[in-house]
Formats: C-alpha cells, structure tokens, sequence
C-alpha cells in the first residue's frame, strides 16, 4: 500500500479562478421557444432521467423540441452526426450521466 495523499474538493471554496479569457455564454431567461439537446451516456437510466427533466423543463417553458442523443459508450464523445445536430439545431443542451 503506497501513502498517496488525498486531495478533498471543498464546494463552500467559491468559485475556482478562471485561466481561461474566453466569456461563458450568458444564461437564457427562459427556455420559451428554444430547441434542448438531452444527451445521455447510456449508463443506468440515464435516458429516462433526461426524459423526465425535460418534462419537468416544459411545465414552465414550452421549448420547441428536444434532440435527444445517446452515445455509444461512456467514455466517447456524441457520434459525429449527433454532435453535428447538437451544435446546429439546439440553443442549450443537457448532459447525463447514469451509473
């Protein structure tokens, strides 16, 4: 047995400093007429889980549609033609994770 040390991530810090100069992209006020991309990463019910948060998403704003993408393995980016249709018909996606 090696004595590593542990390394504890504290979430009451605040926020961690940027290194990057490029500004996030600001926040919708609502999601009133925007097109939500849900991708899950197959594990679990991560499918439903997304389904089910779009549902909820929709009781308050109606959102046009939603692209649904499910990737062909946890560890790989979405497939080239879903992360076309991701990047060319949606104004916000989700990303979920099961385990």
């Amino acid at each position: 047995m090696t004595n590593k040390p542990l390394i504890g991530l504290d979430p009451t810090s605040g926020p961690l400093a940027r290194t990057d100069e490029r500004a996030l992209p600001s926040r919708p006020a609502s999601l009133d007429g925007r097109v939500l991309g849900l991708v899950a990463n197959g594990l679990g019910e991560s499918k439903l889980f997304l389904d089910a948060v779009y549902e909820e998403l929709t009781r308050e704003d109606d959102t046009i549609a939603a692209v649904r993408v499910l990737k062909s393995s946890v560890s790989v980016a979405p497939e080239p033609a879903d992360w076309a249709r991701l990047t060319s018909e949606t104004s916000l996606a989700i990303a979920g994770f099961g385990g």
